[in-house]
């Protein structure tokens, strides 16, 4: 929030952002912030609808920049499948798995 309690846009918010980032000493650039926080939304099962709505993206292919892999998260799927699988009657899996080759 700005001085006057309103939301922060374009430069405003730049610059505030620059001044924190010089008093703290780090070398981090605007855009990564945005970067981590679509991973990180990805990460925790975000669709791709919601990716491209959270920055305004009009194309798949922009939002597709951050669904990349987090460190971890293989585990996290492992154990979900896991409890899946335990369930054995709360999901019906097809009989046939088609493969898009």
């Amino acid at each position: 929030m700005g001085r006057d309690g309103k939301p922060m846009r374009g430069n405003a918010l730049y610059q505030a952002f620059v001044r924190a980032r010089e008093q703290v000493g780090l070398k981090i650039a605007f855009h990564d912030l945005r970067h981590t926080g679509q991973t990180l939304a990805a990460s925790t099962g975000a669709t791709m609808a919601d990716l491209k709505q959270r920055m305004g993206h009009a194309s798949a292919a922009a939002a597709l920049r951050y669904m990349h892999a987090v460190e971890g998260r293989d585990k996290e799927l492992a154990g979900e499948l896991s409890k899946l699988a335990g369930r054995r009657d709360a999901v019906k899996l097809p009989e046939t798995i088609y493969v898009k080759r």
